[in-house]
């Protein structure tokens, strides 16, 4: 989708939204807006589309009700600032929006919001309201991750490479709709966890070599590259793979890639990939490439998280991730990408990722 009909959508969502308001008002009800509940409880996987989603229970938001009536104000505060922010071509970040919008009420001492963290709950929840992402309302989410690789893309009327770029990537941006893919030369993206092993394969020239797109989100990728490598795998149909630390952590990154995050249940089919791979590290690495004396052992946070991911039931889904997350658990050890430098700083690049790439060593 163009960043003109993602505009034009997010403008019509806003319209009808403003429709349904004053059709109550027509009708002398009072003013209410629906609001899918986000609560754990209404979270489930849906097996058939492969993501985190959530069900069909709502929460009423009524202008009349004293508790509601200040958050029902925030939620149409956003939605006239958004409409503006689009007509205007203008995009701003969460807390640009917050101190944008903040000024006292009038007759009262009350501002429009004490702290970002109401106005970030607000950009959620209309978010949920509207059935789009907040990029798409001109509310930029976080920047941080970047791609490097053969490719030419187009943003703010500036075409540019990927590649060349020293030993770093373009910064992929917080909102990354009106970026455009011109031309490409690849047969897979490579999703890395962290950015020292993408500046590592850059250095080996690995995006030529694996024949790959080499993004990083540093860490859990922020909503910005997880929605550009969305539209990268659509707009292009290539795999994405995903490279990731052997330990409960690096299966989490994979698996909100993957399938999706609770925190966004409402809007993950803009963000899952549920055809993504995950290549390593896995603990059968530890064996197959003797790498016993540089694994790390399961301190009691990575013990917990484990217990957490093994409790999700879209990681049950999986009897591949359950498996080795049980030999995780028994041999008390993770195993982190840079590991591999232990056999050469070349390893990674020359021998195992084209090993696995060749045999197609994958778990779902």
């Amino acid at each position: 989708m163009t960043k003109d009909n993602t505009d034009k959508l997010a403008l019509e969502k806003l319209n009808q939204l403003g429709k349904e308001l004053m059709d109550q008002l027509d009708r002398k009800e009072a003013p209410s807006l629906k609001i899918p509940s986000r609560s754990r409880s209404n979270v489930e996987f849906d097996q058939e589309k492969e993501i985190i989603d959530i069900t069909g229970k709502k929460s009423t938001r009524s202008f009349i009700n004293a508790s509601h009536v200040r958050k029902f104000m925030q939620t149409l505060l956003v939605a006239q600032a958004s409409e503006e922010y689009i007509k205007n071509g203008r995009t701003v970040g969460k807390r640009e929006l917050y101190y944008n919008l903040k000024h006292k009420l009038t007759g009262t001492n009350r501002n429009t919001w004490d702290d970002d963290d109401e106005s970030s709950a607000v950009i959620d929840d209309l978010e949920a309201i509207l059935d789009i992402p907040r990029s798409q309302l001109h509310i930029s989410a976080k920047s941080r991750g970047s791609i490097y690789g053969d490719i030419t893309l187009k943003q703010a009327g500036d075409e540019f490479s990927c590649k060349g770029l020293g030993k770093g990537g373009w910064a992929i941006p917080g909102n990354v709709e009106d970026v455009e893919i011109m031309d490409y030369n690849a047969e897979r993206i490579l999703f890395i966890e962290n950015d020292a092993m993408q500046s590592r394969l850059i250095e080996e020239k690995a995006y030529k070599s694996l024949n790959a797109l080499l993004v990083t989100g540093e860490g859990v990728p922020p909503r910005g590259v997880r929605r550009f490598v969305k539209k990268l795998s659509e707009e292009t149909k290539l795999p994405v793979i995903v490279f990731v630390d052997g330990d409960p952590y690096g299966f989490y990154i994979h698996s909100v890639i993957k399938h999706g995050s609770m925190a966004i249940a409402h809007i993950n089919d803009r963000y899952s990939i549920p055809r993504a791979k995950y290549i390593g590290m896995t603990m059968d690495d530890i064996d197959k490439y003797e790498l016993h004396n540089v694994t790390e052992h399961l301190d009691k946070g990575a013990r917990e998280k484990l217990k957490h991911n093994l409790s999700y039931e879209w990681f049950k889904y999986h009897p591949e991730w359950v498996d080795q997350m049980k030999k995780m658990q028994k041999k008390g050890v993770r195993i982190e990408q840079q590991a591999l430098a232990n056999k050469s700083l070349e390893f990674v690049a020359d021998t195992y990722l084209p090993e696995k790439l060749e045999n197609e060593e994958f778990l779902p």
